[in-house]
C-alpha cells in the first residue's frame, strides 16, 4: 500500500466505487482533472498494486494556509487506517509549502469522519450554515431594495463593519470560496470590486458571483442582526430582476443568521469546520 500523487489515468479507477458516497452520487471523478491543472493543489491516491483504494486533494490557499477535500475511501478498505494515512500525508506536503495550518470540512453528521480528524489532532473551530435562496418561488416583498454594486471607497466601512460584529467573530474571521475556507483579507474585497462581485444596499455588504447562468453564490457578507433580514430579500429581489434560481449561502452560524435564513424560505444545513496546527 503506497500512497502517491494522482494522475489522470487513475480517474477511471475511481469513478467506479465513489459513484453512491452520497443519495445524489459524487463530484470527486469529475474534480480530479480540474486539481491535476491547479498549480497550488496537490492531489494524492493511496494504492494498493493497480487498485486505487484512496483519495484526498490538498490545496494551499494562502502561503500559510492548506485545505483538504474530496477524502474518500474505497468502502472495502476502510478501518485500515488509509483515511488517517492520506491525511498525514498532505499535511507533510502542505508543511513543506510553508502551511501553518490546515482545515478541511466535514457534514455536521458525518460522525465517522468527525472522529477521525478528530483523533489526528483537529478540532472544531467554527460551524458555518450552508443554504439556498431561490428567487424565482418568492413573492416580492414590499419596500426590498434592489442591491447595488458597491464602490472601492466603501471597502474600509465594509470590512471594519464585518470585523467588529458576530458574523466575524463566529466564522472565525474566514471567508467560504465555494467549499473551502480561509482567512478573509481586505484584499478579497478589492478583488470583488475588480470582478464587480462587490454589492451592497442600505442592509449590508456582500459578496456574490455568478457561479453557472442562473446560480450565484455567496461566501461573506457584512450585516447586523436587525439588517439581515432585509439584506437577504434584496438579495432575493435583485435575484427575481437579474433571472437567478438559486443563491447559494455559506454564512457562520449565528442563531439570528439562521433565524433569518429560515424566514426566508432557506433550510440551513451545518457544516463544521475543522483545523490543525502545523
Amino acid at each position: 500500500m503506497e500512497v502517491r500523487p494522482a494522475t489522470i489515468e487513475d480517474v477511471p479507477r475511481i469513478a467506479p466505487w465513489t459513484r453512491d458516497t452520497f443519495d445524489w452520487g459524487d463530484y470527486v471523478a469529475d474534480r480530479i482533472p480540474v486539481w491535476l491543472e491547479e498549480p497550488e493543489s496537490h492531489t494524492l491516491v493511496c494504492a494498493e498494486g493497480d487498485e486505487v483504494i484512496g483519495l484526498v486533494n490538498v490545496v494551499m490557499l494562502s502561503p500559510t494556509e492548506a485545505w483538504l477535500e474530496g477524502a474518500r475511501v474505497h468502502p472495502e478498505h476502510r478501518r485500515r487506517g488509509i483515511g488517517s494515512l492520506m491525511n498525514q500525508t498532505g499535511l507533510d506536503w502542505a508543511k513543506e509549502q510553508g502551511a501553518r495550518v490546515a482545515r478541511l470540512a466535514t457534514e455536521e453528521g458525518n460522525a465517522p469522519a468527525r472522529r477521525q480528524v478528530e483523533s489526528m489532532g483537529y478540532r472544531m473551530v467554527s460551524t458555518w450554515a450552508y443554504a439556498e435562496l431561490n428567487p424565482l418561488q418568492r413573492k416580492p416583498i414590499a419596500g426590498a431594495s434592489r442591491l447595488q454594486p458597491a464602490p472601492s471607497a466603501d471597502i474600509d466601512a465594509a470590512w471594519m463593519s464585518w470585523l467588529s460584529g458576530d458574523l466575524s467573530r463566529a466564522g472565525r474571521e474566514m471567508t467560504a470560496i465555494g467549499w473551502r475556507w480561509r482567512t478573509a483579507t481586505p484584499d478579497d474585497l478589492r478583488e470583488a470590486v475588480r470582478e464587480q462581485r462587490f454589492w451592497q444596499s442600505p442592509a449590508g455588504w456582500v459578496i456574490l458571483g455568478h457561479t453557472e447562468r442562473t446560480v450565484a453564490a455567496s461566501g461573506w457578507l457584512a450585516t447586523t442582526p436587525y439588517a439581515a433580514p432585509d439584506l437577504l430579500e434584496d438579495m432575493a429581489a435583485t435575484g427575481r430582476e437579474t433571472g437567478l434560481e438559486t443563491i447559494a449561502l455559506r454564512v457562520p452560524w449565528t442563531p439570528w443568521m439562521v433565524e433569518a435564513l429560515t424566514r426566508a424560505g432557506a433550510e440551513p444545513e451545518p457544516v463544521c469546520i475543522y483545523a490543525i496546527g502545523l
